[in-house]
């Protein structure tokens, strides 16, 4: 539709349907079998909001759509489409890892494409829009939403959040609107605790945790989420500094603004409004221009602009929005656009789904065990080895029915391996507390299998995480394995030393006991629909590791947050001083993480060479190095480029990523890598917060991980 014609449509509409537009309900409103993502108000919305609403969330399925759809327009007075929104995360039907998997891909491409897949299998079945990229800098792994994120980084967030929004919001009718979330610092909640309040600094705030925003913008998202928390104790959903002056004056975002459920209404509890007036004036004020599922909206709007506290200039300025996304959708065209024209699980899509698996497991150590042999004897132990639970608690439309097991996997491929899950998932106390149902089972487990195993047999231990112990409202302040897992592992630790251990989790583990006592160590993440598969070819060297850690793996969680880029200090610890007291350190622990960013083995080997630092004719920085295999497989190297920014007037983080780029190399073959960095990459706000982006010292280096460089300049730009 026009833009001409879109204003008049909003000129005809009433007050009652512009503000509908402005709601957006659960799906139980129009589907009793609609997914539920957050608590619903024993209070039931007026009938007008039902009639009016301008878009539903938790709905799937194209007949129930379409007729919802129907029956919608016919008695709306303007025929305005619905739009069907929902949490499409990491995959639709078919489920790729989840996105912290991803990120360690360190490959936006096959991120872009996997997101392009659940935009097509999400419009077939009726669904425009996904709350999705989550670009929240996370460096805290108690915060059960890290398996959201991309991990600790900011630039890897605003590379892969942009990649992800390309992907969904694709150029024909099976594209559907992305939504960047959560703006902005919810990845820092405080404690790791979700819901939490967030303390970081403004300086802080805008480098790193705003930065990510800034960069996936540059792809237009349609649609951006407020963070349930407050910064400087000024909650998001009503921060008209942050969501109007920064969002949208500042870093120039047009599209449309919706609350996280509840959030709005949540102002009352947070003691910033006194009642649901309030809240919906303070949301309305700050740009907020969906209120999903509170009560302020659909309860208090009418009266408030009725009464002149709120100009209808902000209704008319929100409802636009909301139309001008459904227009861009195509939706006004046609209200069934998409729907019904793309399959689910398709061989194509579980290609491309084992491919991102494939590329998202990291090899974290390899002490020369793997990969194994088909023809040796081999144990396959725990609990994942029978389980089809590879997905997550956010593949809320994921079935794990077209799952395979690692057992069905080595009985597919032919390979003799004896599968033992030896123990539960989850003892029934973690049952009680993660609220899952206890799986019914009479059958004592029977250990005498352990008595099979020679001090020279390798086992292969699968363990990990429960589904539901990691994801939103999943914060845990112990980052250990379930207990009946940890006391197979010392179980089978007592009959062999050849232990290679897969660990299926949405967040980093306290891995201390695992890594100290197998022989090889690969990280799994949740996997997704094509994980089992991915494994065991790893496992037996039909595919080369090549993932990269996206995030820290902490010693244990008392290093927590933890980070490559934490801010520098005067009293280093450094390998020539470890004897003095008297640095930033803990005197119990390690002060290394157990496994840095960036870091991941593979099965041959990569020399990265001739590092060359320069400022070119265009005034950018040019990065020039050679990446080579020595070794005897084709694998893949990502080198990352790193920067420090050298006598300033603040205090700044140790080092920074500014780019990397994955290599695929066969043996002996050698490609030279290049980056082209603007200098306004490097900016930072100095001690008044004015922006630096010139008249800098830094010290550029490239290599294969934070903690291992490969050559290093130092320039002035």
């Amino acid at each position: 539709m026009e833009i001409n014609k879109l204003q008049k449509l909003l000129s005809e509409m009433s007050l009652q349907e512009k503000i509908g537009q402005m709601v957006q309900l659960t799906g139980v409103y129009f589907d009793k079998e609609a997914v539920l993502t957050g608590v619903v108000d024993e209070q039931l919305p007026p009938e007008w909001i039902i009639q009016y609403s301008g878009s539903v969330l938790g709905v799937i399925g194209k007949e129930k759509i379409c007729d919802i759809q129907s029956k919608y327009m016919e008695q709306h007075p303007h025929h305005i489409p619905l739009l069907f929104m929902a949490d499409v995360i990491h995959g639709c039907r078919t489920i790729f890892p989840i996105p912290l998997g991803q990120a360690c891909s360190f490959n936006p491409e096959l991120v872009s494409e996997a997101a392009s897949i659940a935009a097509s299998e999400a419009s077939s079945e009726g669904l425009k829009a996904t709350f999705s990229p989550m670009i929240d800098v996370s460096r805290d792994p108690r915060w059960g939403r890290i398996m959201e994120s991309f991990g600790e980084d900011p630039y890897v967030n605003g590379v892969m959040g942009e990649a992800m929004v390309d992907g969904y919001q694709q150029k024909n009718d099976e594209g559907i609107a992305a939504c960047l979330k959560h703006f902005a610092g919810y990845g820092a909640v405080n404690a790791g605790r979700e819901y939490n309040d967030v303390e970081i600094s403004q300086r802080t705030f805008l480098e790193q945790y705003v930065k990510p925003f800034r960069m996936a913008l540059k792809a237009k998202p349609a649609m951006i989420m407020t963070a349930f928390n407050a910064i400087d104790r000024k909650p998001i959903s009503g921060n008209k500094e942050l969501l109007r002056d920064l969002l949208r004056d500042k870093e120039g975002f047009d599209g449309t603004v919706i609350s996280d459920w509840g959030s709005i209404g949540q102002l009352k509890e947070q003691g910033v409004a006194a009642d649901m007036d309030e809240a919906a004036s303070q949301a309305i004020e700050a740009g907020v221009d969906i209120d999903m599922m509170s009560p302020a909206y659909m309860f208090r709007l009418e009266e408030l602009v009725k009464n002149g506290q709120i100009p209808e200039s902000f209704i008319d300025e929100s409802a636009f929005r909301v139309l001008m996304m459904k227009n861009q959708l195509g939706l006004f065209e046609n209200p069934f656009a998409g729907i019904g024209k793309s399959g689910n699980l398709t061989q194509y899509n579980r290609t491309k789904a084992y491919q991102m698996a494939s590329e998202s497991y990291v090899l974290l150590k390899n002490e020369k065990i793997l990969p194994l042999s088909q023809k040796q004897k081999v144990i396959w132990a725990g609990p994942y080895v029978t389980s089809k639970e590879f997905l997550s608690r956010w593949a809320i439309f994921g079935e794990h029915e077209p799952v395979e097991t690692i057992e069905d996997i080595l009985q597919d491929k032919k390979i003799n391996g004896v599968c033992i899950p030896g123990c539960r998932m989850l003892s029934e106390e973690e049952c009680r507390i993660w609220q899952v149902k206890p799986v019914d089972s009479d059958e004592e487990i029977d250990e005498q299998w352990l008595e099979m195993i020679n001090r020279e047999d390798t086992v292969v231990c699968v363990l990990g995480e429960h589904e539901s112990q990691s994801g939103e409202a999943a914060s845990r302040a112990f980052l250990t394995l379930p207990e009946e897992q940890q006391r197979l592992f010392e179980k089978i630790v007592k009959r062999t030393d050849n232990i290679v251990t897969v660990i299926i989790s949405g967040r980093p583990l306290d891995l201390r006991r695992i890594s100290e006592k197998s022989k090889a160590v690969i990280m799994a993440w949740r996997p997704g629909t094509m994980g089992a598969e991915g494994i065991v070819d790893l496992v037996y060297g039909m595919i080369n590791p090549s993932g990269k850690l996206a995030v820290s793996i902490p010693w244990c969680v008392g290093q927590v947050p933890i980070s490559y880029w934490d801010i520098k200090t005067g009293h280093v610890l450094t390998e020539d001083n470890l004897e003095n007291r008297f640095t930033s350190r803990y005197m119990d622990i390690p002060n290394s993480p157990l496994y840095p960013f960036g870091f991941g083995l593979s099965y041959t080997e990569f020399d990265i060479s001739d590092v060359e630092v320069k400022i070119g004719q265009d005034k950018r920085v040019h990065v020039h190095c050679n990446v080579s295999n020595t070794g005897k497989v084709a694998g893949a190297e990502v080198v990352q480029c790193y920067y420090e920014t050298l006598q300033t007037s603040v205090v700044r983080p140790k080092k920074e990523l500014v780019r990397f780029q994955k290599v695929f190399l066969d043996p002996g073959e050698a490609k030279s890598v290049d980056f082209s960095i603007d200098s306004e990459e490097f900016s930072y706000y100095d001690k008044n917060m004015e922006i630096v982006s010139s008249g800098m010292q830094l010290r550029i280096s490239v290599g294969n991980s934070s903690d291992h460089e490969c050559g290093s300049s130092e320039i002035y730009i």
